[in-house]
């Protein structure tokens, strides 16, 4: 393709355009400040000027008029007409990176670029903006490759990503309106092609890369990642054989591909959506798992664990429910006062896959959380570990989403049959049959010496009566970090109303701890092909797999947990469908 040649051959020093193409950007220099617009080459008449630092597309080819050069564009300001590219060997325009005009400009390509001509030094920025701080500057001339654009419309002006010859990745201006060109382009683009980097089976992993890309300019990433490469570039990663969860490397998918080896060469200039897959570290035994559990709330908080005498159905030691102290005691009644709790972020006690619900008829527990380990019970092929969270007021991670020991899964409520925010807490087993869950027969979860939560035994003293509880045990500590919450999702029973609203506002006083207020189910079977987790498998879970058809992840639409979304789940929505709409309709 024939391209004008400003800024890498003669034609620059001439002040000349050769062979112009359509649809390329131009913008005007410091010396064609109020650059005169007009009907046609040479015409007297003046549509408009067009001020320093303004950018435009060409329209056509250019015309020579009295000794001077004609380009028609359309400028940013709506003005469209013929300019003159220079006179007396001095130019009034250069060449710009990218496709469009502002507020439209695009980077379909990768377009390399130069500090000038009207900058002797450019900032390169860790953001698109003068609010972002300073990497670096980068003096007249240093060169680049510009990948990404962002259209300021606060500032009217172009920011570019860049990945500069020595390395460094940042942003810098394209111009500024009425100074002039501070960026400019300075040969022929070439193709991109973006490597999408994804993680199961761990939250994050470092892999190394050989080369670095635009992006990220660095040969250490931490998956998931977005990678940017320009066409002919060889690229190689390698997986750690051991993620930072313990979990061991299994194999890379690459556009569908399974490779198995831990070191990958991409070759081919297209664009790659790579998954990374981890298995995760089974521990070695129940025992293990047990007393390896995390306490599913924030790091530094401390909550009371009570039962009651009909608690499970008349065994009190097989479910306990928790609410938050201000501070504790060592002996009965453990507590010095209760702090509002209602909203509280509750954390998944281990990894495993989480499944989000609600008992039907807003009964029971509520909108409630399961989330299923990869522990099998002794002499089972398809029976977990599994631990519950109930009366949540929201979700906070996805049905069907993978999660760590940790990771944020609900908001604490008082869905369900509940006299207040409190969270209701098992271990279970569930059987895994087919497209169903079932949640089989609890464990033992108070004063049972194989368990404990962040370490601390978790236990009730039958002997220590706490007024609208029942009997209270020693407080057990958080011992996980909160980072940021991810945004509330919106459950099938409505929430609970909070006094006082969130507690991320403070520490409100709660005069009134709560518990369950009625029998709680023996066994629920949830159909794994109802991917929202409204309780129905039908039209809107079909379309979900659908729509994730042939992608490897960690959600809802992998009914069957083997890692890609495939006919296999979509046989399963058809064979379920209709299941749980009935109790919905009655």
């Amino acid at each position: 393709m024939s391209r004008w040649r400003w800024g890498w051959t003669c034609a620059l020093t001439l002040g000349i355009a050769t062979a112009q193409v359509a649809g390329e950007r131009v913008g005007v220099v410091s010396a064609g400040n109020n650059l005169a617009v007009r009907p046609a080459p040479c015409s007297a008449t003046l549509l408009g000027t067009v001020q320093a630092g303004m950018d435009g597309v060409v329209q056509g080819a250019s015309q020579n008029c009295n000794d001077l050069t004609w380009l028609p564009i359309v400028w940013a300001n709506n003005l469209q007409g013929w300019s003159a590219t220079g006179a007396s060997g001095t130019n009034y325009l250069a060449p710009l990176a990218g496709q469009g005009v502002f507020p439209n400009v695009a980077a379909p390509l990768a377009y390399p670029v130069r500090v000038g001509p009207n900058a002797s030094a450019l900032n390169v920025r860790t953001g698109p903006g003068t609010e972002y701080s300073i990497i670096v500057s980068k003096s007249a001339g240093a060169t680049g490759w510009a990948f990404e654009a962002y259209n300021n419309t606060a500032t009217n002006t172009v920011w570019w990503k860049i990945r500069w010859d020595d390395g460094v990745v940042g942003w810098s201006a394209e111009a500024v309106r009425g100074a002039g060109i501070y960026l400019s382009l300075v040969g022929a683009p070439r193709l991109k092609y973006r490597v999408s980097l994804q993680v199961l089976g761990a939250p994050s992993v470092g892999v190394s890369v050989n080369l670095a890309d635009m992006n990220l300019g660095t040969t250490e990433v931490v998956a998931p990642a977005n990678l940017v490469y320009l066409a002919g570039q060889t690229v190689t990663l390698t997986a750690p054989d051991v993620a930072p969860n313990g979990a061991t490397f299994s194999r890379w998918i690459v556009n569908g591909a399974t490779h198995t080896r831990r070191t990958i060469t991409l070759r081919q200039a297209q664009h790659y959506r790579i998954t990374l897959v981890y298995s995760p570290a089974v521990p070695a035994s129940e025992e293990e798992f047990l007393r390896s559990l995390v306490a599913p709330w924030r790091q530094g908080q401390v909550w009371l664990p009570s039962t009651y005498d009909t608690h499970a159905s008349g065994n009190p030691q097989f479910a306990v429910d928790f609410n938050r102290l201000s501070s504790a005691r060592s002996g009965c009644p453990f507590y010095n006062g209760f702090l509002q709790d209602c909203n509280e972020p509750m954390l998944a006690s281990h990894w495993g896959r989480v499944y989000t619900r609600a008992q039907s008829g807003c009964t029971g527990y509520g909108n409630y959380a399961v989330v299923v380990s990869n522990v099998r019970q002794p002499g089972s092929s398809n029976t977990y570990l599994a631990t519950i969270y109930a009366h949540l007021n929201y979700f906070l991670a996805p049905n069907g989403a993978v999660v760590d020991a940790g990771t944020p899964i609900g908001r604490l409520g008082s869905t369900g049959s509940s006299s207040g925010p409190h969270l209701h807490y098992e271990v279970r087993y569930v059987t895994i049959s087919g497209g169903t869950l079932t949640l089989g027969t609890r464990l033992q979860v108070l004063n049972n010496p194989r368990i404990r939560l962040s370490g601390q035994p978790l236990q009730v003293d039958f002997s220590c009566p706490i007024s609208g509880l029942g009997y209270g045990g020693p407080a057990i500590t958080g011992t996980a970090p909160l980072g940021t919450l991810p945004a509330n999702i919106e459950p099938p029973c409505a929430p609970y109303n909070c006094p006082g609203g969130l507690t991320e506002r403070g520490d409100l006083p709660d005069f009134e701890p709560s518990r369950c207020t009625s029998d709680l189910p023996e066994t629920l079977t949830l159909h794994l092909a109802d991917v929202n987790g409204d309780g129905c498998v039908d039209d809107v879970d079909l379309l979900s797999v659908l729509l994730a058809f042939g992608e490897t992840c960690d959600s809802g639409e992998d009914i069957n947990w083997d890692g890609i979304v495939d006919d296999a789940d979509l046989l399963q929505v058809l064979l379920d469908f209709g299941q749980g709409c009935e109790s919905q309709d009655s």
